[in-house]
């Protein structure tokens, strides 16, 4: 240790018994001071002030060892940044028990977020790399008509594209889920306006696969967020458009005051697999042994349950005998506890 290391260690134990050495002092000034007025001399106390002195001196080496052994393991902790609590020097005193305490509370807090974090990067690079090969396929077939010597489907063309644009959309939503609080405004939001804003932009996909509508008027006005209230929306329509073959019919309908129901009727799914339906990157039966197209990320549903969580809002889904898949938004309620 060099010198400069060896005064700081002086300084810091100076300062933790600065006030036992002065009192002791003055302890000893006043018992010399009161001898002296007694009529005593110094000579007579030659014995009495070297086992003070040897004393004083026996404490202070003690506790400057006890002291530099605790800042050695605490200089130590404080370098390798070690995540094991007992690594720590053992406390002493009172204080040095409250501070080991906060400095392990911090620790295991920070351990905590460690944790967390790597679970979200893992999770998001999970995504991004199934997003990357789900996206592949609609520019694979742009790729096909560019080279192909016939005329274009332009038709098939914008399915392409529109595959596109939702997948890029899919992948923006999914990164700022992650912040979903920073990005709230919560208004009334009237329902049928919205539903038709959605249907709207699917509107495409509709007349191309020539699937019906049914949604007539409602009213209702949901505390919400637009927005996210609309991705969700998106995501089980579009869910439902994919899986509802030619000439099927999707129904929006508000079956009581503000629980919304999206009912298409497609093959339904497997009742082993709805438990799990909202769970990230599964995929289901259905998912895995459909058409190339509309083979399942296992990405939007999950999306829709984490923005309905966030926004306080209720969202299931139940695949009845008949067929089909019917998804009930519970918009009714108005406390958002989710937003830490």
């Amino acid at each position: 240790m060099n010198n400069k290391g060896l005064g700081h260690l002086l300084i810091g134990w100076f300062s933790t018994v600065k006030f036992v050495a002065l009192t002791a002092l003055l302890i000893t000034a006043a018992f010399i001071s009161m001898h002296l007025l007694g009529q005593g001399t110094v000579r007579e106390m030659g014995y009495t002030l070297l086992l003070i002195a040897f004393g004083m001196g026996y404490a202070a080496i003690r506790s400057f060892i006890g002291y530099a052994s605790r800042q050695f393991q605490l200089w130590d902790a404080v370098e390798h940044l070690t995540p094991d609590a007992d690594a720590l020097p053992e406390a002493k005193t009172l204080p040095e028990t409250s501070f080991r305490t906060l400095a392990t509370a911090y620790q295991q807090h920070r351990n905590t977020d460690a944790v967390a974090a790597s679970a979200a990067e893992r999770e998001r690079l999970d995504y991004f790399t199934l997003w990357v090969h789900q996206i592949k396929t609609p520019i694979s077939a742009l790729d096909l008509m560019a080279q192909s010597g016939d005329p274009v489907d332009r038709e098939l063309l914008r399915q392409e594209v529109f595959k596109i644009g939702q997948y890029a959309d899919a992948a923006l939503n999914f990164q700022r889920l992650q912040s979903l609080h920073n990005d709230l405004a919560l208004i009334d939001v009237p329902l049928y306006p919205l539903c038709c804003t959605v249907v709207k932009k699917l509107r495409p996909i509709f007349l191309y696969r020539k699937i019906s509508l049914c949604m007539e008027s409602f009213e209702g006005t949901a505390l919400s967020d637009a927005k996210w209230l609309g991705m969700a929306l998106t995501q089980v329509l579009t869910n439902a458009l994919k899986y509802t073959p030619e000439g099927g019919t999707v129904t929006v309908a508000l079956c009581q005051p503000l629980v919304l129901t999206i009912r298409d009727t497609g093959v339904g799914i497997q009742a082993e697999d709805l438990p799990r339906v909202f769970d990230r990157g599964f995929t289901g039966c259905i998912g895995r042994t459909g058409r190339a197209s509309d083979k399942s990320t296992g990405i939007g549903l999950y999306l829709c349950k984490q923005a309905c969580d966030k926004l306080g809002h209720t969202v299931s889904l139940a695949s009845p005998p008949e067929g089909g898949v019917v998804v009930t938004f519970d918009l009714r309620r108005e406390l958002f506890e989710s937003f830490s």
